[in-house]
């Protein structure tokens, strides 16, 4: 919801908003029954949402930009004493986020919800002894609870980067400074030292990397992506279009955008 009414406000106070119950969902309905997306990809705290990385490598669509917002969680429940509480219903990235939160309570059933709204929506309910983990401007802005706790994130310094997902690639903007972030999908050249290799395309051009992390292709033990974010625009930045070129020798390269921060 943040994200989305920075997105509204920056870009295009017109924007409709729809909500979906997953981030798989959210990607699905991209250029069928909207127009774009918007996803959490990384955290302070609890790092790369792993399962926006996976699709990002399975889908066609473009990052035309990111957002970074502070996120701050309060706890909510059915009851007038902590003590009472017997289920708590949080969100599987919020976890991370609340963890030594979470810790006190060790005979209570955790509940794992797809998504921060789910998890208002189940306390909603009015339930006796449930409670959630829900963002904190919620909290000030919905219904009383008998039971709440204004902060419980684990670090005041906690912030979200959020991608907005087309099917079209962002128009450049001369006046703005991109990020293009790209997937190694499978090195053809399965040896040792194939990381460095694509590394070193990098450095011996000066490009800067933001970010490289890994993630399972879930074919074979051994097997990995790898996702770099790279500081620049792949079609307007030769020595960038130029690196690349030279990984795609003995890689399979798929760009996934070139973008600017709101």
């Amino acid at each position: 919801m943040q994200a989305t009414k920075k997105y509204a406000e920056t870009i295009n106070k017109n924007t409709e908003v729809t909500f979906y119950p997953t981030i798989t969902k959210v990607l699905n309905a991209i250029g069928q029954e909207c127009e774009l997306g918007i996803i959490p990809i990384e955290n302070t705290l609890d790092g790369y949402v792993q399962v926006v990385l996976d699709l990002l490598a399975q889908t066609d669509l473009q990052i035309i930009y990111e957002l970074v917002i502070p996120i701050q969680f309060s706890f909510i429940g059915n009851t007038l004493d902590m003590s009472d509480i017997k289920k708590i219903y949080v969100q599987f990235k919020t976890q991370g986020q609340c963890y030594n939160f979470l810790e006190q309570f060790t005979s209570t059933k955790i509940i794992t919800t797809e998504s921060n709204g789910e998890s208002f929506k189940e306390v909603k309910r009015g339930i006796l002894g449930e409670a959630a983990i829900i963002p904190k401007y919620i909290l000030n802005i919905k219904n009383k609870f008998p039971f709440n706790i204004e902060n419980v994130t684990d670090s005041e310094d906690n912030e979200t980067r959020f991608i907005i997902l087309s099917k079209d690639a962002a128009n450049y903007d001369i006046n703005k400074c991109y990020k293009t972030s790209i997937v190694i999908m499978d090195a053809i050249d399965n040896k040792p030292g194939v990381l460095s290799k694509i590394l070193n395309e990098f450095s011996s051009r000066n490009i800067n990397l933001t970010s490289v992390i890994s993630r399972p292709t879930k074919r074979a033990l051994g097997k990995y992506y790898f996702f770099i974010d790279i500081e620049g625009h792949y079609a307007v930045e030769k020595n960038i279009k130029r690196a690349i070129e030279k990984i795609s020798e003995n890689n399979i390269v798929k760009i996934l955008g070139s973008y600017p921060l709101i």
